[in-house]
């Protein structure tokens, strides 16, 4: 509660405190500042031009000091220019720069009609298109533009994933943001929840070619939810397209290259709008197939003495089919109202064939280690989503109203067969069999609004509804029976609801300082019964409530120099699987259990950016430090009644004590006291010539954690890495990416990673008068991307090597009609792309 009256009484000093400085510094500038108007035509036509890029320089140097584009009607108007003597630059695709002087002496300072001339070069207006940068810069997020990202064409989300800065995407799927496994992942702004049941299926259902670009929010605003240490990943999809009628069609095929391992998709979209109704549909599916060999050595002690050294190899594959369709309408019902309706469907279906696992006992080849287990099965999922979305906009500039309701349903089925055979004949072999399905129901609702007290100040409020319902079974056949195993099979039923309230409010001092404050409350309950077959149900709920502030700075030191404060306070919650005290003895190698006290952990996350535009060099740092308390880790010690006294799961040996016995390998999840994470961000976006572009990040962070509490000491680790994509454009519509990655050696509170490396290639070109273009890619080049590293506990150290089927082949093409209906959007949508140092936005003044 005192943290709570603190956080409220800083608020309301600091939002006093700047709104007398705010006030202040309008009473001292309004004087002596002047409006410029003007008009800009086509030096030929006459006729207005829309969407030119003006600019207001110093004359001494050419700084940029303001600057905005044209209206539909060729008009811009720019505020706040000091009275001086400038020079004014006009700006437009396929047109001479225009420039002249200019004296500001006046409240008002009025520019004679501009004309522009067509540059000698164009030779053709109509496929003239502005380039958009593979990365920007945003107050609150990076933004990465899919488009450029050459080595991920023909390939799913993970593939563009893997190639952005700070991101790493396993050869499971597993995501993590700055080194940390903790993001939350969006899929147009919705929980990826919605599309899927984990993060690694949502990404391998989502084809490349229908991803517009990725947005990374390391410290996001009150506004998200704060779910994700190390921040959020948002996949935005492609929307609609031009005025009038147009569409796309995406083809790819491919293999590994060690064997026979295809990886084809393919995706379609065809989109129709005009002034009053938009209509689109797509379609996209796929049929990938990936596989990895695994070598693992496991020393297992008691009392110091080395007892067993077992072996375990492993080659095998999963495969991933699956197929999706979308619908959307807008209704553009006036200038002021919209109504926009969509639905997804989506089914997958995985045959698994996790090939056959030899295990052997070095020190004795008769005990119960040496064994030969065989797990092969299937999984298939059907996913429904339904949006409906209303906007509206207001008299006064920008303020706004926005409501979305998401509804989502679908099941998943999982069958594994298990079996275990020994080398030594006198123990029976094992056989298991397991049926799983699920049903669920997930609705997500925002509502938003907008108020804009002035240009320079606006306030946002809403309120968020998370709720999700579900069943799941599990039906266990052991030993080849063809009846359930009543003491191990059982329904699982979830709900869960989170109601957030939030409030963010803007405004900026004087021309060049920028700050956002936030707060966001939230009220969390979770409900969980496991439904035995055979004996007491099992009932437990996990309810809290929180308050997470936010707070955004950014100062603009010159137009193509600024900086930028954050802090944001997160949560690391407890999924259901985590809490679920479920005891897995299935395995003989491991005793796996949820944990139903765990709880949640809270981080308090800080960053200072600095970023700086030259003339052929972009460059952004960011330095962050996040505080986490209560952190949930993955924990293993060796399975004995002490071992589970002494990490309070006295309750697990009860249940599972006899059935499973000593020597075995317990895994579950804990808390640790605190865990301090902190690093440097580099990203730098170098021209080395006009046809030759390179894109070099690099991520330097350290962690510190505290495993005192359970018996292990204080570990610190300093790790990094980095990637590098080299693209040249060259003649003839001819493009190749080059793009490299490199992860040092990481040190964990239970093992150590090693160092791992890789390259890709891919080479593109344009045919069919530009709507068409196929390309050549060649993943892992060098076929050097592995993980290795160990793990241990108090009994055992496991060496582990895995190896990725990752060096594959493929060929795309893809083809566009009716993309250059609309040239003017797509200028307008670059200009405000590339003009945030203007400070620029839709609107036609700065």
């Amino acid at each position: 509660m005192q943290f709570i009256k603190k956080v409220l009484l800083l608020t309301i000093v600091v939002i006093t405190f700047t709104q007398i400085a705010y006030s202040q510094n309008k009473a001292n500038t309004k004087a002596n500042k002047s409006i410029i108007t003007g008009k800009i035509l086509d030096g030929k036509t006459n006729e207005s031009l829309p969407y030119v890029s003006v600019a207001i320089l110093r004359v001494k140097d050419s700084t940029l000091i303001n600057g905005g584009i044209t209206n539909d009607k060729g008009i811009f108007t720019i505020n706040n220019v000091n009275y001086g003597k400038y020079i004014l630059r006009c700006s437009f695709v396929g047109y001479k720069d225009y420039f002249q002087k200019i004296s500001v002496n006046s409240p008002k300072t009025t520019i004679d009609d501009i004309k522009i001339s067509v540059s000698s070069e164009t030779l053709d207006a109509v496929n003239i298109t502005a380039e958009r940068q593979m990365m920007e810069y945003k107050l609150d997020k990076r933004v990465i533009n899919v488009d450029k990202n050459l080595v991920a064409t023909g390939g799913t989300a993970s593939d563009i994933l893997d190639n952005v800065p700070s991101v790493q995407v396993d050869d499971e799927g597993n995501l993590t943001l700055r080194g940390n496994s903790n993001v939350t992942l969006l899929v147009d702004g919705k929980p990826s929840q919605l599309l899927g049941n984990d993060i690694p299926s949502v990404l391998a259902q989502i084809p490349a070619s229908s991803v517009e670009s990725i947005e990374v929010i390391t410290n996001p605003s009150a506004k998200y939810n704060p779910e994700g240490m190390s921040g959020i990943i948002n996949i935005k999809l492609k929307e609609k397209g031009n005025r009038g009628l147009n569409g796309n069609v995406n083809v790819t095929a491919g293999s590994a290259v060690q064997k026979y391992m295809p990886r084809d998709n393919f995706s379609a979209a065809l989109n129709w709008s005009n002034k009053k109704f938009a209509l689109s549909a797509s379609i996209d599916g796929n049929y990938s197939e990936r596989g990895r060999k695994y070598d693992n050595f496991k020393y297992i002690t008691k009392n110091d003495s080395l007892t067993d050294v077992v072996r375990s190899t492993r080659d095998g594959s999963d495969q991933h089919n699956g197929i999706g369709a979308r619908l959307g309408a807008d209704w553009y019902i006036n200038p002021k109202n919209t109504l926009s309706i969509s639905f997804n469907t989506h089914y997958h279906k995985s045959p698994n064939d996790n090939g056959i696992v030899y295990n052997t006992n070095l020190f004795d080849s008769m005990s119960y280690r040496t064994n030969k287990q065989t797990i092969d099965g299937s999984s298939d999922g059907h996913f429904n989503n339904l949006g409906l979305t209303y906007s509206k906009t207001f008299k006064l500039k920008d303020e706004e109203f926005y409501a979305n309701v998401t509804w989502n349903w679908g099941n998943f089925n999982n069958s594994t067969n298990e079996r275990l055979e020994y080398y030594n004949t006198s123990i029976p072999t094992y056989v298991r069999d397991d049926e799983g399905t699920s049903k669920f129901h997930r609705a997500v609702a925002d509502i938003h609004y907008i108020y804009p007290f002035s240009k320079d100040s606006k306030l946002e409020v809403g309120y968020n509804l998370e709720y999700s319902k579900g069943l799941s079974s599990y039906d266990y056949y052991l030993n080849g029976n063809s009846f359930v195993d009543t003491a191990t099979s059982y329904d699982f039923h979830s709900e869960s609801q989170i109601h957030a309230l939030y409030a963010t409010f803007g405004f900026m001092i004087g021309q060049k300082l920028s700050t956002q404050l936030g707060l966001r409350g939230e009220m969390v309950k979770n409900d969980f019964n496991k439904d035995l077959i055979v004996g007491d149900d099992t009932k437990f709920n996990k309810d809290y409530n929180s308050i997470y502030p936010t707070i955004h700075i950014s100062y603009q030191i010159t137009p193509k120099q600024s900086v930028q404060l954050s802090y944001s306070r997160r949560i690391r919650r407890p999924d259901a699987w985590t809490l679920l005290p479920n005891i897995d003895v299935s395995n003989p190698e491991y005793v796996r259990f949820g944990n139903p006290n765990i709880d949640p952990e809270y981080t308090d996350a800080y960053e200072a950016g600095y970023s700086i535009m030259l003339k052929k060099t972009t460059i952004y740092s960011s330095l962050y430090y996040r505080a986490t308390n209560n952190e949930m880790t993955r924990f293993e010690f060796y399975w004995d009644k002490a071992n589970c006294h002494n990490y309070g799961f006295d309750w697990a040996w009860d249940i599972a004590g006899g059935a499973a016995n000593s020597g075995r390998i317990a895994q579950t999840t804990m808390n640790l006291a605190h865990c301090f994470n902190y690093g440097l961000e580099l990203i730098i976006d170098q021209e080395i010539t006009k046809w030759w572009k390179a894109n070099i990040s690099g991520n330097f962070f350290g962690q510190e954690e505290d495993g005192t509490e359970l018996n292990y000491s204080k570990v610190n680790t300093i790790n990094w890495n980095a990637k590098l994509t080299s693209t040249m454009t060259l003649p003839k519509d001819l493009t190749i990416q080059l793009s490299g990655q490199y992860y040092a050696p990481q040190t964990t509170i239970q093992g150590h990673n090693n160092a791992s490396y890789f390259a890709d290639l891919a080479i593109r070109k344009n045919i069919l008068n530009k709507q068409g273009t196929i390309a050549l890619n060649v993943r892992d080049i060098f076929n050097t991307r592995c993980r290795d590293g160990y793990s241990f506990t108090d009994q055992y150290v496991s060496f582990n090597h895995r190896k990725p089927y990752s060096q594959s082949v493929s060929v795309s093409f893809s083809y566009r009609f009716g993309q250059t209906q609309n040239m003017k959007k797509k200028v307008k949508q670059q200009m405000d792309n590339n003009n945030n140092s203007y400070g620029g936005n839709d609107s036609d003044d700065i």
